[in-house]
């Protein structure tokens, strides 16, 4: 993805200007620092949409699956129904996203997130000490995070779904998909958790998720390679192809 820069006006936080600025900068000398578009509107949208949907389902599902915490509440069917359908919807946000002209930016993140390149799997293997120069928008820890939160999305969908309208079915299928979707939901915890987690520590990283854009000089430590990147060409009715 082209990385859009403009003058910070705030001073970016203290930084001094980018020495090799990302793609689209004007290098010279005392300038203000740079700042980078990380995330549009609408990835923006579609990330907090989506975290309210999870924290909602992660809450609920607290409620129903721990007694104790359940008569904290009591109405336990309304909280079955607020669970069940908030995992009805927990796709709605991306498909909204996606699905128009306004959701480029998102679709190009969404392709970009399903790989890993060799360099990738080095700064793996190596913990971060190798391949550094290869990072691009996201580094593999994130590629990962996110295709393990989507993998365990599509099982807790499909499973819950089979919980709650799979009554026609074998007992056998049932208890099967009740296990597996407690399993998953366990685990869709643990990567919540380090997201958070990864999120905390890094507040670049996380402050872009609110206003979109992070300093140039942030790029170019922890994502080199994404100053090559290019979005799709759009079509002549404005559209991406």
């Amino acid at each position: 993805m082209a990385a859009t820069t403009h003058p910070s006006p705030e001073g970016a936080e203290g930084h001094r200007p980018a020495a090799a600025p990302a793609k689209g900068a004007e290098p010279g000398a005392g300038r203000p620092a740079l700042r980078t578009l990380r995330f549009d509107l609408t990835e923006r949208v579609v990330h907090w949409t989506s975290a309210v949907v999870v924290l909602s389902l992660t809450a609920t599902g607290a409620f129903l699956y721990v007694p104790s915490l359940g008569t904290l509440v009591g109405h336990r069917l309304a909280v079955e129904d607020a669970h069940v359908w908030a995992g009805v919807a927990v796709f709605a946000p991306v498909l909204g996203g996606v699905l128009g002209p306004w959701g480029r930016r998102l679709r190009h993140d969404l392709h970009q997130v399903r790989d890993l390149g060799p360099d990738e799997l080095d700064w793996l293997r190596s913990l971060g000490r190798l391949g550094r120069s290869a990072l691009g928008k996201f580094n593999p820890g994130q590629k990962l995070s996110t295709n393990a939160m989507a993998g365990l999305l599509v099982v807790l969908f499909a499973t819950g779904l089979v919980m709650r309208w799979g009554n026609f079915m074998p007992v056998g299928m049932r208890t099967g998909a009740t296990f597996v979707h407690d399993v998953s939901a366990f685990a869709l915890l643990a990567v919540v958790l380090g997201h958070i987690g990864f999120a905390l520590s890094h507040p670049n990283a996380l402050r872009s998720m609110v206003t979109g854009w992070v300093p140039a000089r942030w790029v170019q430590r922890h994502a080199p390679a994404w100053q090559g990147e290019e979005l799709p060409p759009r079509s002549a009715r404005g559209e991406p192809r």
